[in-house]
């Protein structure tokens, strides 16, 4: 009986490591395709459970061309700048282009399933587990899960078997206070077809306007503090703080309803944003306590606390926050 037990528990390990090489190879295949490849475009949706499905659209050429339109913006990047058109505000700006904002502009759940076109670099296979082949219209998909921050964060890819390019993918952010789905799936995907001549030319439409470096920076996000500061006291504004993850729902939630609203971005004449992800800054989330998130915080110019609210209750609820503290 022992030898018998003994036994199913080495074939139980030893699928477990099966599993787990097996997925590991499934994701640095997907990402070695995607690297590969001379371009790609794509149509897709994304939705949280719960939510509205949104619908966003890809365009990315070798070595260095990309446009993206989301619901908010269009961003072009023609190999010598980045311009970003903001469809509610009706406003563009460019920017220098650099390796380092291409690939930040594929940092988002909503974009990263993109990202190893321009980064091999941006998915790691170590952490990945295969779960078997699935059918998605028609086609066969094998399926690979990737855990990150201590299991708060799983990515499922869904990859063709033809091609190993993911065609979908299930991100669960497993918050303490419940799960939150966001699911990517593309409705067309072509590798290594010629985009039309004009795909990474910006034309601004009749009524935009071209916005200064100045007027753009009163929406920017900052990620460190001292940076913040130092804008903050040169442009005589407060800073509002958002501590955050990339597991935590209501902190995805608050950045969905609100942070991409015209309303929002208004108040970037009265704060400095700036976003701390406490699994990355750990002791800046220590110092201000950051133990529950989302978490927000009104600080003068010289990082004293002046306000704070911790979890989110709604729009009304964030607004009144940042309104009151507004001077």
């Amino acid at each position: 009986m022992r030898k018998t037990l003994g036994f199913l528990a080495l074939v139980a390990v030893t699928a477990v490591a099966f599993a787990q090489t097996n997925g590991s190879s499934l994701v640095a295949n997907f990402v070695k395709s995607l690297n590969d490849a001379k371009s790609v475009s794509s149509n897709y949706s994304v939705q949280t459970i719960g939510s509205a499905s949104e619908n966003y659209s890809l365009t990315l050429k070798k070595p260095n061309l990309a446009r993206l339109e989301t619901p908010t913006q269009i961003v072009v990047a023609d190999g010598k700048e980045i311009t970003t058109y903001d469809k509610v505000a009706k406003t563009y700006f460019k920017r220098p282009q650099t390796e380092a904002d291409l690939k930040s502009l594929f940092a988002s759940d909503e974009t990263n399933l993109f990202s190893p076109f321009f980064d091999a670099a941006a998915i790691k296979p170590a952490t990945a587990k295969a779960l078997g082949t699935r059918t998605l219209k028609g086609a066969t998909l094998n399926a690979v899960e990737t855990t990150a921050t201590g299991g708060k964060k799983v990515v499922t890819y869904f990859l063709d078997t033809s091609d190993s390019v993911a065609r979908k993918s299930q991100i669960d952010l497993n918050d303490p206070r419940g799960k939150v789905t966001t699911i990517i799936d593309t409705k067309s995907l072509l590798l290594n077809s010629e985009p039309k001549a004009d795909a990474f030319t910006f034309s601004a439409p009749g009524d935009a306007r071209e916005v200064t470096l100045e007027e753009m920076q009163s929406t920017k996000w900052f990620t460190n503090l001292e940076e913040a500061m130092k804008v903050a006291a040169s442009s005589n504004r407060r800073i509002f703080v958002d501590f955050m993850a990339d597991w935590c729902g209501p902190c995805k939630m608050l950045e969905r309803e609100c942070f991409n609203t015209e309303e929002f971005k208004q108040l970037g004449k009265k704060y400095v944003f700036c976003k701390i992800d406490v699994d990355v800054q750990k002791g800046l989330a220590q110092q201000f306590e950051a133990s529950s998130i989302p978490m927000q915080l009104v600080l003068d110019k010289n990082g004293q606390i002046i306000d704070k609210l911790v979890g989110y209750g709604g729009k009304h609820m964030f607004f009144a926050f940042l309104n009151r503290n507004a001077k």
